[in-house]
């Protein structure tokens, strides 16, 4: 049950809020309070100049308490959106910060705690008209023991708007965590290599790191329907990192597979999607 501080933490907040900015009211959703804590809708003051919008999903959590990225890990419910209801919504991507390694002793999941906004880039079909977005929101959250959550929050995106320095610090603030996305610019990632075959295929990769970062982390998403593992630092030496993890949980006969590498390291979050050749099995004497 949720705690009777956190809600009139919520409650204080809000009236904190509302006397900074009396436009805030039309930046943000109401809170819908959930198990462990309470999720709501917002958005920057203005849309951008090619007429997109930036917003984002935020979580806040009660102590104790956490939600999970895109790719849950080894346990846990990825978190996700629908937009479908939404009026006069062409599209809306949500993107996601990059989480943290969570171990209970027994699994390694990648999660969010205490606080997160998840961005959204949101285009309406009709710039001169107002805009519903509509989220219906799935997600695990999880303390002692885990739970499916679910949460339907709405906003509406007004033709003329008025400034939000406390909405637009939020969203700006959540869209400076998204991993970059290396795109054009040179790999750090000079080794992707899958070796071995059956249960003893393992993934191995290198990455560039500064000298002086000891501790950097690694997330791999397989294909859609790969359950897999979380990455192992092995090793940081001389400005190069190495991790290992189990081939068991992603797509078995294929002779190449797709990953999506999100490093994070002191200099900040980066992302790229590599394809790896998968080792072949021995044919049988």
């Amino acid at each position: 049950m949720i705690s009777r501080f956190f809600k009139s933490t919520l409650i204080a907040a809000a009236v904190l809020s509302a006397s900074v900015s009396s436009a805030l009211s039309s930046s943000v959703s109401e809170w819908v309070i959930v198990q462990g804590g309470a999720v709501r809708l917002l958005r920057a003051s203005e849309p951008n100049t090619d007429g997109l919008y930036r917003g984002g999903i935020e979580f806040r959590l009660e102590e104790g308490w956490h939600t999970y990225w895109r790719y849950p890990g080894e346990a846990g419910i990825p978190t996700e959106a629908s937009f479908v209801n939404s009026v006069n919504i062409a599209s809306a991507e949500l993107m996601f910060p990059a989480p943290k390694a969570y171990s209970d002793g027994f699994s390694t999941s990648l999660i969010y705690s205490d606080k997160v906004v998840l961005p959204l880039l949101i285009k309406r079909m009709d710039d001169g008209r107002p805009a519903i977005l509509n989220a219906n929101l799935t997600f695990g959250i999880c303390k002692d023991i885990c739970i499916p959550g679910q949460a339907e929050v709405s906003l509406v995106f007004p033709a003329a708007t008025m400034k939000d320095d406390v909405a637009d610090k939020l969203v700006n603030d959540a869209f400076a965590q998204v991993p970059i996305t290396q795109g054009d610019m040179p790999s750090l990632f000079p080794e992707i290599k899958i070796t071995g075959e059956g249960k003893d295929r393992t993934v191995n990769i290198s990455a560039k790191v500064s000298s002086k970062d000891k501790s950097p982390e690694l997330f791999i998403e397989g294909p859609a329907g790969s359950y897999h593992g979380v990455p192992k630092l092995a090793s940081v030496k001389k400005g190069r990192a190495h991790w290992t993890m189990s081939y068991i949980g992603l797509p078995e006969d294929v002779s190449d597979i797709e990953l999506r590498l999100t490093l994070v390291t002191k200099d900040g979050a980066y992302e790229e999607t590599q394809s790896v050749s998968v080792p072949q099995a021995s044919a049988s004497k």
